[in-house]
């Protein structure tokens, strides 16, 4: 049958391997045009061809006349159709393999030390071994003397293992199926290319076996596990491909990156299956410092509470021991009992003695059981500063807010207070040591050497000369001061309009709206407003009410309403909101109303806080809520006057601590010698090891509507301390911390859960060693038929033309026979 296919294959021009492809045929003349003269000159030639036979032949009978007349017709017809160019069309059909992907998981994680103590645990390892048979699951009988050598294999190696065991025989298998594209996925995802195939090699794979030298290649060094990302990814570089799925080889510490539900999902809408291969521990013995938080800047001889964060695993009657160091020197302990699987917290606290700058950390004491004690210690930098918060507040009558606030900054140690009260009792003053102050500071020095913040309240501006309307201005924008504006219902925001205070404020007076003062008043300020903290305000250390961010946004749900805010426009260009008032009748175009909002001005910083309402939050709390807030206030917008840090170079980062990888985002706040703003199109930049290796450049571009305010980026290198300048002066420095990432030490345990939801969402499979043989026959085997055409044509080819010669021929041979010449 192949001869004679391969004969008429030669004998029409076509190509042999596609004689069993085709599905149909069709003949076309490509000189369509021509087939009218074609079909008149063939008549015309074959009455010709009839006449003459005929005329000739009549001693011959009837029928092999007209027959030899009829193949003479023939041949000039086909003679002719070559004016036509002939061709016959076919339609081929089949099928071809489909890809699938396997993804490795190129992640520390993967050589994280693990100790196997279950039984369970070893005859896993026993069978991606091949110590064990791999039909046989986890009942089978194991020598457990031979089979302890596996309990500190690392999840790398089991998985070598599982992918070169010959009874598996996973790859194999599925490559009898299935075109094999190995990746690898770590900070990026990269295709595993393999060695190249020597012919001499006799380790070379053989014809129909799967190459697996991509194994030897398998590192396991990536900082984080972006295992939404990687599958995303696979799925853009295969679109329009046909897949039959991705083989994922994992422990599933998916830490970074995109949702892997979210990845899994768009797998599922492209009809891609994950099969997955789960490598590790589900529930290894484990204890790790999660987390320390405590505020960035303390004071000497204060007392500084730290949280730490834990989470264990099955370690449930164990005692963790927790150390807080500053330093080297340990400042705190505390015993914690430690649960399966959760986290607990260890509440902790010192008191530091001299200032300067520390490292912050807390460790706790690693268990006999532990394999992995590489995540038993976190730390953080703190600053400690000698001196106090020098605060003066400004009102025009006792106020309930002001006498909360009075009572809550007298009591404070961080904080000096002096208060002017213009309604104040004229005894008050006359008391020795007393802290009110018979007038506001007169002088320019009288404000900025005394104090560092300044509460400007419920006050007549009138009572201000414009003298000392100035020196405010001063005194934040280039003495770097900070200002907190609470306004009240006498005198309101409003009041500040057409002064110099109004430049300062965060947020824009709309005169053509009306404002809760005296007669004006379009509120009677007994209806309930449940404020609402943006996500700024959520972010901001400001108005965190406890040390994790969820527990905040709860606390801040529960709090009581206020009853008054005032009323303005909107959020200046540049400013930050923090909180808002949900009522849409006092929104404008830009959003929401803000209630609380803050910006950088000059030097220095300026909070406005639209509401005398706050201390409303004491209720059932006391001063839990409200001095936690207000202390963060005070201390975030006086902490740069008090550290100094009023200079005409101002540098700082977006973030405290920075991992190996992330971007990097430099703020300059830049000012000239009169301390009017820089305004420069780009300014140079870069930073520098502190080992002194070579600097590298960076451009700092302004930023829109923010004069002096210039921006900068780039990628966090190696770990280590860096130092940032601007180029205009080199004096002022900013350091850098690099740390390599924490998360694939964070989380050890195999993530079975996630695992087994992003497989069975796919409809794929999730697979451990005992039933990892049955993956391949579990993947199903989807074949991609495809069409495509081809054409032949006739015309030249020797089919044709032996047709040709064949009745010429014929009619040769019948004239003959009959005699005819």
């Amino acid at each position: 049958m192949n001869f004679f296919r391969s004969i008429f294959s030669k004998l029409l021009n076509l190509p042999t391997e596609s004689m069993p492809l085709v599905s149909e045929w069709h003949l076309q003349f490509r000189a369509w045009s021509a087939v009218g003269w074609v079909m008149f000159l063939a008549t015309v030639f074959g009455v010709l061809a009839f006449l003459s036979y005929r005329r000739a032949g009549r001693h011959v009978s009837t029928l092999p006349r007209y027959t030899l007349a009829a193949i003479r017709t023939l041949f000039l017809l086909l003679l002719l159709s070559l004016l036509l160019r002939p061709v016959l069309r076919f339609t081929l059909e089949g099928s071809i393999r489909r890809a699938m992907l396997v993804l490795v998981d190129g992640s520390q994680s993967m050589v994280t030390p693990e100790k196997r103590l279950e039984e369970a645990d070893l005859k896993r390892a026993a069978i991606a071994k091949d110590m064990l048979d791999p039909t046989k699951g986890l009942a089978q009988p194991a020598d457990h003397a031979k089979i302890a050598s596996l309990e500190s294999i690392t999840r790398l190696d089991l998985m070598k293992a599982a992918l070169t065991n010959p009874r598996l025989d996973l790859l194999n298998r599925l490559s009898k199926d299935y075109d094999l594209r190995p990746f690898q996925f770590g900070s990026a995802t990269t295709e595993i290319t393999g060695k190249k195939s020597d012919p001499d090699d006799k380790s070379a794979p053989k014809p129909g076996s799967a190459d697996t030298s991509f194994i030897s290649q398998i590192k396991a060094d990536a900082p984080v596990t972006p295992l939404g990302d990687a599958i995303k990814e696979l799925l853009g570089r295969s679109r329009g491909q046909p897949l039959a799925g991705i083989f994922i080889l994992t422990d599933g510490q998916s830490n970074t990156g995109s949702s892997a539900q979210a990845a899994a999902e768009l797998a599922r809408q492209s009809g891609v299956p994950l099969y997955i291969y789960g490598v590790g521990i589900s529930q290894p013995k484990d204890i790790a410092v999660a987390s320390i938080f405590s505020q960035d800047i303390c004071f000497v001889d204060d007392e500084v509470p730290v949280t730490v964060r834990l989470r264990s695993t099955n370690l449930a009657g164990h005692t963790g021991k927790v150390q807080l160091k500053l330093g080297d020197q340990v400042v705190d302990t505390k015993d914690v009992e430690l649960a399966d699987d959760g986290e607990q917290v260890a509440q902790l606290q010192f008191t530091p003695t001299k200032p300067g700058d520390y490292d912050l950390s807390a460790l706790v004491d690693p268990l006999p059981e532990e394999a992995n004690r590489t995540n038993n210690i976190d730390s953080k930098k703190i600053r400690v500063i000698d001196g106090k918060i020098k605060v003066l507040l400004v009102d025009q009558y006792p106020r309930w807010e002001y006498k909360y606030l009075q009572v809550l900054l007298a009591r404070d140690r961080r904080v000096q207070l002096k208060t002017y009260l213009v309604e104040a009792d004229p005894g008050v003053e006359a008391q020795a040591n007393s802290p009110y102050l018979k007038q506001f500071p007169a002088g320019k020095k009288d404000l900025i050497d005394a104090y560092d913040l300044v509460i400007l309240g419920d006050i007549d501006p009138r009572t201000l000369a414009a003298s000392q309307l100035n020196d405010l201005n001063d005194f934040v924008s280039k003495f770097g001061g900070g200002l907190i504006l609470l306004p009240g219902k006498r005198f309101g925001a409003a009041s500040w309009r057409g002064t110099p205070i109004e430049k300062l404020m965060p947020v824009e007076i709309d005169s053509t709206r009306k404002t809760l003062r005296g007669a004006d008043s379009v509120d009677s300020a007994d209806k309930p407003i449940k404020v609402e903290i943006t996500p700024a305000g959520d972010d901001s250390p400001m108005l965190r009410l406890s040390d994790k961010a969820e527990e905040s946004k709860k606390i801040w749900a529960k709090l009581p309403p206020i009853y008054w805010d005032a009323i303005v426009s909107r959020a200046k260009p540049g400013a930050t909101v923090l909180m808002v008032d949900p009522d849409p009748s006092k929104a404008s175009r830009s959003g929401k109303m803000p209630i609380i909002a803050m910006q950088q001005y000059g030097l220095g910083q300026v909070l406005y806080v639209g509401t005398d309402n706050t201390w409303r939050w004491r209720k059932n709390a006391a001063d839990k809520y409200h001095a936690t807030m207000w202390g963060q206030m005070v201390q975030r917008l006086s902490l740069p006057h008090l550290l100094g840090e009023s200079k005409r170079t101002q540098l700082s980062a977006d973030k405290k601590k920075y991992a190996v990888g992330d971007k990097v985002t430099i703020f300059a706040r830049l000012y000239t010698e009169t301390f009017d703003a820089v305004m420069e199109k780009n300014i140079g930049g870069s930073y520098q090891s502190v080992d002194g290796h070579a600097a590298v450049p960076v451009t700092l571009r302004p930023m829109p509507e923010q004069p002096g305010l210039y921006r900068g980026e780039f990628i966090a290198p190696e770990a280590g301390a860096y130092k940032f300048t601007v180029d205009r002066d080199p004096k002022e420095k900013l350091t850098i911390n690099v740390d390599q990432p924490r998360l694939e030490l964070g989380e050890t345990a195999l993530n079975e859960a996630l695992l087994k939801e992003i497989a069975g969402v796919t409809s794929g499979g999730y697979f451990r060693e005992e039933d990892l043989y049955k993956l391949p026959d579990s993947t199903v085997l989807k074949t991609e038929r495809v069409k495509s055409k081809l054409e032949v044509d006739i015309w030249s080819s020797p089919a044709y033309f032996l047709l040709l010669l064949l009745l010429v021929t014929v009619e040769w041979v019948g004239r003959k026979i009959v005699q005819l010449r």
